[in-house]
């Protein structure tokens, strides 16, 4: 007969379970419910809506009188009398409030919460932002050890944006435009990331000129790769000895995207060591 597992295995176990099987696994165990918010819940994707709650492949949606739950392509209907916002507190208490670590792989968030919707000191550990609507609203929410992120997805509402920390020092920047349609060489200077993809869905301006004029005056170390929605054919402009600017489109076409037949083309402008050959 084999023996049960220890108070730190048990710990371990529960730790590294994928997280709706967990909650299944401590809703038919009350011993378990008394230890499950001391243990560290791992959430490869959490989405964080007015109206939904997505954890991991769990969809939970709250319309007037129910609350909707989808997985795999199941769902389940429950008729429930309390008011939307009322019905998100709880489903956000369950699953979020009270833990004592919550790690995010992939944190959503795509509008303001009602007050009181979150604990003010909850913190998520996070490796990747989503926030197109509120960034602001987010960003207290993590964990400051959690900068730099890997990378940050939002929209581009005001030039403020790029004086952000958080946008600045992400190592990937996804810059969405649907309000503003010009982005200046002098906002993309301030910006420290690795990598900075730039998409629209209309047409936008953006002085690639200019930009390259940036690299060759300033000679700054190999830093960051610009990716902008449109293309044309590459060329290679040298800065000096040592570094050159490649400027180049590649084929985004076979991307899973409904809109790539808009901009089937990427423009990719990335200073190089000529040294490396890269």
């Amino acid at each position: 007969m084999p023996f049960p597992l220890s108070y730190p295995g048990l710990l371990c176990v529960l730790e590294h379970l994928e997280a709706v099987k967990r909650a299944h696994i401590i809703g038919r165990s009350p011993g378990h419910q008394k230890i499950d918010k001391l243990i560290p819940l791992c959430l490869e994707n959490l989405h964080i809506g007015k109206s939904e709650l997505v954890i991991n492949k769990l969809w939970i949606t709250c319309e007037k009188d129910e609350v909707n739950l989808k997985m795999k392509r199941k769902t389940f209907s429950r008729q429930i009398s309390e008011s939307q916002e009322d019905k998100m507190k709880k489903l956000a208490h369950f699953w979020i409030s009270g833990r004592s670590k919550i790690y995010v792989d992939r944190l959503r968030w795509f509008c303001s919460l009602p007050p009181g919707f979150l604990p003010v000191d909850l913190k998520f550990r996070v490796n990747s932002l989503n926030a197109f609507c509120d960034l602001g609203a987010a960003i207290p929410y993590i964990d400051p050890r959690s900068f730099p992120l890997k990378t940050v997805a939002t929209t581009l509402k005001s030039s403020t944006l790029f004086d952000n920390q958080v946008v600045k020092f992400a190592e990937t920047l996804i810059l969405n435009l649907i309000h503003h349609r010009n982005v200046t060489v002098e906002d993309l200077k301030k910006l420290e990331n690795k990598t900075v993809m730039i998409k629209s869905f209309w047409d936008f301006i953006i002085d690639i000129i200019l930009l390259i004029e940036y690299h060759i005056e300033t000679q700054k170390d190999i830093r960051t790769t610009f990716v902008i929605s449109t293309g044309l054919p590459k060329f290679s402009i040298p800065i000096n000895n040592e570094t050159r600017i490649r400027v180049y489109a590649i084929d985004d076409s076979e991307e899973d995207c409904p809109y790539k037949k808009y901009f089937p083309y990427k423009i990719i402008v990335k200073p190089v060591s000529i040294v490396s050959g890269l």
